[in-house]
């Protein structure tokens, strides 16, 4: 009788992130290999991951001028 593991998304989350042991991400590869849900939904939580890397990181223009004016008006009321 074949051996099953189960991932949560969880694992499969952290296994995107390199966050799991290296047995568990022995054991999930080879998942990936044999079962083609876990398979896409790994490739779709690299994807997100990959384009999570890219985004912007920070605060636009507009986000700082509107907390500088806060703050400014903050300090006037103090």
């Amino acid at each position: 009788m074949p051996m099953t593991i189960n991932f949560t998304k969880n694992d499969l989350t952290r296994y995107v992130y390199n966050d799991l042991t290296e047995q568990q991400s022995n054991q999930l590869r080879l998942a990936t290999l044999i079962d083609e849900g876990v398979n896409q939904f790994c490739g779709n939580l690299h994807e997100v991951a990959k384009q999570i890397d890219q985004s912007m990181l920070e605060p636009s223009q507009k986000s700082i001028d509107a907390i500088l004016l806060y703050s400014k008006k903050a300090k006037l009321g103090a």
